[in-house]
């Protein structure tokens, strides 16, 4: 059965989008944005249909809502797909808006589902399963680094008029809540205790914050350092995790897991296959388009969707939490 969607947002993650449900062999698609300039180029990309107002689909004529526009605009599409009883997909949020209406309606019988992309990625389900399996004995802490320079996210347009740069909705506030999902996920558990710095340590023209460096007590004892910055000229995501049996190290950029064994004193190298990029981007479409996969399977009742609004409410706090920390110099409970 297929299923008709309307997507909010054409920019560079509606677009993505876009791919993903074509990848899923779903093609009944329209798609919003205020600007022509990125309605035509979706026409003319896809192939699709595109309005210049979303109210002007009807309900009648789309089944499913993806949301893909900048995260202070989530709130009015989650509580406009609720009203009309749609299923919605939304990307990544900086705050909580729309979530009283989501908890409200947990029993409507409609999909709601949150992005979680990277527990989606190959080599962090590598990770999972290494961790789970005991390789590096029972897991004491971690640190972790993501850094991209902010210019580089989307080279094609001026960074300073993309929402990232903003305050509320700058790149730092967005990504750290981001990698929790899947660290909390490897970890298996959830922050009980926050403090940090959070700052702007560059000459880039924005008001956003450009560096978070958060340090994470969890419940089952773990301790994590995780640094989230848009200043670094090389892209990386890196993790080291210390075990009491050995240590895990993955640089993504290396297609590797390390795995220091303490018995043997060894390194066993883990290739990770590398997938396939869009052009012009970093990361891979096969991720997207699993998600996108899970978010079908769960509208057609053939898996629940592995993602929850609760997890992602947790993950929020503790940004909100660091930021209180921030401020207040102490440590926060969450």
């Amino acid at each position: 059965m297929k299923t008709r969607f309307l997507i909010v947002g054409l920019g560079s993650m509606g677009k993505r989008r876009i791919r993903n449900l074509f990848a899923n062999n779903e093609k009944d698609i329209v798609g919003y944005n205020p600007t022509p300039e990125r309605r035509k180029e979706a026409e003319e990309k896809y192939g699709i249909k595109t309005v210049d107002d979303y109210k002007k689909v009807s309900p009648n004529d789309f089944d499913a809502l993806i949301i893909s526009s900048p995260p202070d605009t989530h709130g009015d599409y989650i509580r406009y797909a609720i009203s009309r009883k749609k299923h919605f997909f939304v990307e990544h949020p900086t705050s909580e808006d729309g979530y009283k209406e989501i908890f409200e309606n947990k029993d409507s019988g409609i999909v709601m589902a949150p992005s979680c992309t990277f527990r989606f990625y190959r080599p962090i389900k590598m990770i999972k399963k290494i961790l789970g399996e005991g390789k590096i004995g029972k897991i004491l802490a971690f640190q972790y680094n993501m850094g991209q320079y902010l210019p580089d996210w989307h080279p094609w347009e001026d960074y300073r008029e993309v929402y990232f740069s903003k305050k509320e909705t700058g790149a730092c506030r967005e990504m750290l809540p981001f990698e929790l999902i899947w660290l909390n996920w490897i970890i298996g558990s959830n922050p009980s205790d926050v403090s940090g710095i959070i700052g702007k340590v560059s000459d880039l023209d924005m008001d956003a914050d450009d560096i978070i460096l958060a340090s994470l007590k969890y419940e089952n004892g773990i301790l994590g350092n995780v640094l989230v910055d848009v200043i670094s000229r090389k892209p990386a995501r890196t993790l080291r995790v210390l075990g009491t049996e050995g240590v895990l190290d993955w640089e993504r950029f290396d297609h590797q897991i390390k795995v220091y064994d303490t018995d043997s004193k060894s390194t066993s190298v883990i290739p990770v296959p590398k997938g396939n990029p869009e052009k012009g981007y970093v990361n891979e479409e096969e991720m997207y388009n699993d998600e996108i996969k899970a978010f079908l399977d769960a509208v057609h009742g053939r898996a629940e969707y592995p993602f929850s609004f609760e997890e992602n409410t947790k993950n929020l706090r503790t940004l909100f939490a660091l930021e209180k920390a921030f401020k207040t110099g102490q440590y926060q409970k969450l």
